[in-house]
């Protein structure tokens, strides 16, 4: 199907797409100032004749994204020599968390795939770009392969994540993406872990009993290491894998260590497993502790009562791992069975495995 000559207008009662007007310039300079990425004569001239030229010349259909009667921003197609496109979006600050740029890509896929004819749709952003890739999974997209080296970025080459959508996708989220939320008990406060932080994770997870029970872990275990570990966490929440909270002293926010929710089977079995790790100068001190049974209290409750709506929470640890079963039991976890022979160690050798569990009708939850 041809490419009209105009950008039609597309709307869906809450955001609509359009061509750009001359009022739009306070808000693009605004976006702009917001970004440093452009100077005041690029955009003057981009919103003056720049996207009506791209339009014409096929290399880019772009739209502003009007919502509440003001500029929010834009989204454009760029068409490929195959029959395809690229979408790219971007908005102001005042108007991001509100669903506007997932709407604003629903409408121009719609527009794409159905008045334009392409036949897929591409989607790459910066990693750690997340507000994008918010976008991406909102909209239904097939998140693919990280691609090292893959695009320029404000002058500079940089990895990418990628994604795909056809014509026939549905364009809501594909999977879960978990939010990590924020709980506090009398003593600590579960968060997300702090960049600022690297130091207490490296110290945390660079010991004689991590290398012992956990050899899969480097040692020692480097800043490097730390900063990946972050970046793995937040992957695994954005693909509804598993929740990870830094378990902080409530009056100080110092970090003391790390609770892991995984292997989570919410709808088979509607169990998950814990993992969990103290800092040397937190270990005896019971954060740990308080930090499960504020974890399980949150796992148990309903949706409706902001909770996970689990059934079971499972720990499993080596039998000889004496500081982890202490905990379990603290707890409240039931040692329901041990596994001869299924916990690797140090150096190729293997230990039992003791399995412990914890049901909402339990006392302690």
């Amino acid at each position: 199907m041809p490419v009209p000559e105009q950008p039609p207008v597309l709307a869906d009662g809450v955001v609509t797409l359009r061509a750009p007007e001359p009022r739009d310039l306070t808000g693009a300079l605004e976006r702009a100032a917001e970004s440093g990425a452009y100077t005041a004569a690029d955009i003057e001239r981009w919103m003056a004749y720049g996207i009506r030229d791209a339009w014409q010349a096929r290399t880019r259909l772009v739209f502003v994204i009007e919502y509440q009667g003001r500029y929010a921003g834009t989204v454009s197609l760029a068409p490929d020599p195959h029959g395809n496109a690229s979408v790219h979006y971007g908005l102001a600050r005042w108007a991001q968390g509100a669903g506007v740029a997932a709407r604003a890509v629903r409408l121009i896929l719609d527009f794409g795939f159905g008045t334009c004819g392409f036949h897929v749709v591409t989607w790459w952003a910066r990693v750690g770009n997340w507000a994008s890739r918010r976008v991406a999974w909102a909209t239904g997209f097939h998140l693919g392969e990280t691609i090292p080296a893959y695009a320029e970025d404000g002058g500079t080459v940089v990895d990418a994540w990628t994604g795909w959508t056809g014509p026939d996708d549905e364009r809501r989220p594909r999977g879960a993406w978990f939010d990590v939320p924020v709980l506090e008990a009398e003593r600590i406060r579960l968060r997300t872990w702090r960049d600022d932080e690297l130091d207490r994770i490296t110290t945390a997870r660079t010991n004689q009993a991590t290398a012992h029970f956990l050899p899969f872990i480097p040692q020692p275990f480097t800043v490097e290491d730390a900063r990946f570990w972050l970046r793995d966490m937040a992957e695994q929440a954005a693909a509804g894998k598993r929740f990870n909270w830094c378990v902080a002293d409530r009056a100080t926010d110092v970090a003391l260590g790390n609770v892991t929710l995984f292997g989570l089977h919410p709808d088979e079995i509607g169990d998950g497993e814990l993992g969990y790790w103290a800092h040397p100068d937190a270990q005896g001190r019971g954060a740990i502790t308080d930090a499960i049974k504020r974890i399980a209290e949150w796992y148990f409750a309903t949706p409706d009562a902001g909770g996970f709506g689990g059934k079971k929470l499972l720990i499993r640890t080596a039998a000889t791992n004496q500081a982890a079963r202490r905990v379990a039991e603290r707890s409240g976890f039931q040692h329901v069975g041990t596994e001869r022979a299924a916990f690797p160690l140090l150096g190729g050798k293997l230990d039992d495995r003791v399995v412990y569990d914890l049901l909402p009708t339990d006392r302690s939850a």
